[in-house]
């Protein structure tokens, strides 16, 4: 008698998906001054654990452009969520430009992603300058001001949320503890060094 109810209740809840179509994702090229080399036409956003594709997004960067992370198909990636307000976010800043120069001439980026400024606030285009300026950064700093892709990417809520992709935009790995030496040599893994 105690079978009927539970099987009722197992299949009546049974959520569908049928007739539910996914559109595919279609990658364009966005118009900005960053190197840019178009993905593999295949290339399906994933996750952010180890093997794991990112999915892509369009986010402003510091002059006002808008930078696509799948534009850098090819590079080692170095992804570094961090905040305004954070002080080790602002300790990583401090050499990240160095970072960013060592490995450039070997197919390398350093893409800065910033999801609140010193207020808890989405970044505008003047936080991101600010950042770039005061820590003397090159490579790209981007808003992510819904923090829409950043929350996915970063765990407990613990910034810096920093990982190297590998040349097909794969998480080579997550940097832990996301200091210098420990970055370094997880960039070096991922170039083959």
């Amino acid at each position: 008698m105690r079978t009927l109810p539970l099987l009722l209740l197992a299949t009546a809840c049974v959520p569908s998906l049928e007739g539910v179509a996914v559109e595919p994702y279609v990658w364009t090229r966005p118009e900005n001054t960053w190197p840019i080399a178009e993905p593999p036409e295949d290339l399906v956003g994933e996750g952010f654990f180890a093997g794991e594709v990112p999915h892509d997004f369009r986010l402003t960067d510091q002059h006002g452009d808008e930078v696509s992370l799948w534009q850098f198909y090819g590079k080692v990636v170095v992804v570094d969520i961090s905040t305004m307000w954070c002080a080790p976010c602002r300790d990583l800043a401090q050499t990240t430009e160095e970072t960013y120069q060592d490995y450039v001439d070997q197919d390398f980026m350093y893409l800065t992603i910033l999801p609140e400024n010193v207020e808890n606030e989405p970044p505008s285009r003047e936080d991101l300058n600010l950042w770039a300026d005061q820590f003397s950064i090159t490579a790209p700093v981007v808003a992510d001001p819904h923090a829409d892709w950043a929350a996915s990417a970063v765990n407990n809520g613990q910034y810096p949320a920093v990982f190297v992709l590998d040349r097909e935009l794969r998480v080579a790995e997550r940097v832990n503890p996301p200091d210098d030496p420990t970055l370094h040599a997880a960039i070096g893994r991922a170039l083959g060094e």
